[in-house]
């Protein structure tokens, strides 16, 4: 578990460091915030709403199972 810890963080790190200086975001702040806020709001939402189904498609297929169709 250490082990993925360590290669995620550092894969993280190495990702931000290509994107601040490869990318000139470092001395950006609007740009940063684009780049970095706008997709992670999305991937919340979609999470969200992949949660959502999954509790209804849960809730449909218990009921369905349970008075038996």
């Amino acid at each position: 578990m250490l082990r993925w810890s360590l290669i995620l963080i550092f894969m993280f790190l190495k990702a931000g460091l290509i994107m601040a200086f490869f990318m000139h975001l470092f001395w950006e702040r609007y740009a940063l915030v684009n780049v970095l806020l706008w997709p992670m709001t999305a991937i919340a939402c979609f999470i969200f709403l992949m949660v959502a189904e999954f509790e209804y498609t849960v809730f449909t297929r218990i009921f369905y199972f349970v008075t038996g169709g």
